[in-house]
């Protein structure tokens, strides 16, 4: 981010000052091509790590209503177990995809 800004701000003062600014030209959609995946690439790794928490939470929620109703174990485990289903279906898939995804470089 810090190159990405300072890119801007100098390309900014080359302007304000008349100089040539042909050079910003490449830098700038090349230092804000890395930083936007930078940020891609985060805001990914959190979705992943929040489904996974999610699912946590969700066995650990179900573990306490085993605990308070024991007798009703089976309609407890039918009940849940679509949503169980989709957060173990939703993980798989972000998985899946990170693995499979392939990488191709952009020639200018």
């Amino acid at each position: 981010m810090c190159i990405f800004c300072i890119n801007l701000f100098c390309s900014l003062l080359f302007s304000w000052y008349g100089k040539d600014t042909t050079i910003f030209m490449y830098s700038i959609p090349t230092t804000g091509g890395i930083f936007g995946s930078a940020i891609v690439f985060y805001l990914n790794k959190a979705k992943i790590e929040n489904v996974c928490k999610g699912k946590i939470t969700f066995f650990k929620f179900k573990m306490k209503c085993f605990e308070k109703h024991p007798e009703h174990t089976e309609i407890i485990e039918s009940e849940l177990s679509s949503i169980d289903e989709a957060l173990t279906t939703k993980i798989d898939s972000e998985i899946a995809n990170a693995v499979s995804e392939e990488i191709t470089t952009q020639t200018y």
